[in-house]
C-alpha cells in the first residue's frame, strides 16, 4: 500500500443556515446546526481513508479539548496522527460555515502559525512517502532544523514523492513560486483559475508546466472539471446533475478521490472521472465529510447516475468496505 501524508488544516466547523447571505452592515437571523469536524486537508484525508487508504495526517494544534475531538475523529477513520506537532500558544481550530442561497460561505480564523517544526522521525517518514497532499499556506510553515518548506519539498521530489496541492490560489504570497516548482499536481476552482490568470497572464498553464508541474485540474462545480497535462493533453469531464444539499467539502472530496485513483492508475482522465463522481455524491448530504464513502457506495452512485462502475474497477478493486 502506498504511503501517503496529508499535511494541513483540521478544524471544528460551526454551521449556521440563513435564508440569504447578508449585505455589508446588514443584520440577519441565522439558525445554528450541530458542529461537525472539518478542515480542508483533514476532509480529504477522511475521504481517502474511507476508500481504503491508510494515510498519515500532520499539522500543528494546541492540546485543548477541541483538538482531542478533532484527532479522535481522524483516528476513527483509521488516519495515523502520531506525527502531529503541539503548541499551546495556538488558538482552537474552528471554522464558521454559513449555508445560504444553495451555497456555502466559510470564514476561517487564522491560527497565526509561523513555523511547524517536525520531528526527525516525521521527516524520515516523509522522505519515504509516495504521495503528499497539502496546500500552500499549510505546507509553507513546515520546517525541519535549518530546512524550510522549499528544501523539504525539494528533497521529497528528489526521492520520487509526488506532491498534490489543493489551492484556490486566491492568496498567492511571495515565495509560493518556489513551492510550486516541487509539486506535481495542482487543483484549483474557478476563482483560483482567475487568480492564476491575473498572476501569470494568459499563458498561466504553460508557465506552471515550465515550473515543473505535470497536471493542473480546474474544478467547475456542477459543470465538471478541466484537466490539463504538461504533455499537451487536455480533457473536460462533464458534470453530474444531482440535488444539492451542501457543497462544503466538494473540492476536498474531488482532490482526495483523484489522489486515491492515482495510487491505482496513471490514467489522469479516468482518475478525474472517478473524482467527479465522488464530488457529485458529496454534495447530496450535509457536512464537509459526507463525501467519505466506501467502494460499494460509490459503485452504486455511479450506476444510479448513468455511469459504468466496471470502468473504475482498477481503482475500486478490493475496496468494498
Amino acid at each position: 500500500m502506498d504511503k501517503v501524508f496529508f499535511i494541513g488544516d483540521v478544524a471544528q466547523d460551526e454551521y449556521y443556515t440563513a435564508d440569504r447571505f447578508p449585505k455589508i452592515k446588514e443584520k440577519i437571523i441565522v439558525h445554528e446546526l450541530p458542529p461537525m469536524m472539518g478542515g480542508s486537508i483533514a476532509n480529504a484525508a477522511c475521504v481517502y481513508a474511507a476508500l481504503g487508504g491508510r494515510p498519515y495526517f500532520m499539522t500543528a494544534l494546541n492540546r485543548g479539548h477541541i483538538t482531542k475531538k478533532l484527532l479522535a475523529s481522524l483516528n476513527e477513520y483509521g488516519i495515523n496522527t502520531e506525527h502531529m506537532v503541539f503548541d499551546d500558544s495556538i488558538p482552537d481550530a474552528r471554522c464558521l460555515v454559513i449555508l445560504a442561497e444553495d451555497e456555502h460561505t466559510v470564514f476561517i480564523p487564522t491560527l497565526g502559525i509561523k513555523r511547524i517544526d517536525i520531528s526527525e522521525k516525521a521527516f524520515e517518514m516523509l522522505k519515504e512517502s509516495d504521495f503528499v497532499y497539502t496546500n500552500f499556506c499549510e505546507i509553507a510553515p513546515v520546517a525541519y532544523g535549518d530546512m524550510k518548506a522549499r528544501d523539504i519539498l525539494k528533497t521529497l521530489k528528489e526521492n520520487g514523492t509526488r506532491v498534490f496541492c489543493d489551492a484556490d490560489c486566491g492568496e498567492m504570497e511571495e515565495g509560493y513560486d518556489e513551492l510550486l516548482r516541487y509539486m506535481d499536481v495542482l487543483f484549483v476552482n474557478e476563482m483560483g483559475e482567475i487568480s492564476l490568470q491575473n498572476i501569470y497572464g494568459c499563458r498561466w498553464k504553460e508557465k506552471l508546466f515550465e515550473m515543473g508541474l505535470s497536471t493542473v485540474i480546474v474544478t467547475r462545480a456542477g459543470d465538471g472539471s478541466d484537466l490539463y497535462e504538461s504533455n499537451g493533453n487536455n480533457y473536460h469531464v462533464k458534470g453530474i446533475q444531482v440535488p444539492v444539499a451542501d457543497v462544503t467539502g466538494a473540492g476536498d472530496t474531488f482532490g482526495a478521490g483523484f489522489l486515491y485513483a492515482r495510487t491505482k492508475s496513471d490514467d489522469n482522465r479516468l482518475c478525474a472521472e472517478f473524482a467527479n463522481y465522488m464530488a457529485a455524491r458529496s454534495v447530496t448530504g450535509v457536512g464537509a465529510r459526507y463525501g467519505s464513502c466506501a467502494g460499494a457506495d460509490i459503485r452504486g452512485f455511479i450506476s444510479e447516475h448513468g455511469g459504468r462502475p466496471e470502468d473504475f474497477e482498477i481503482i475500486l478493486r478490493g475496496n468494498d468496505l
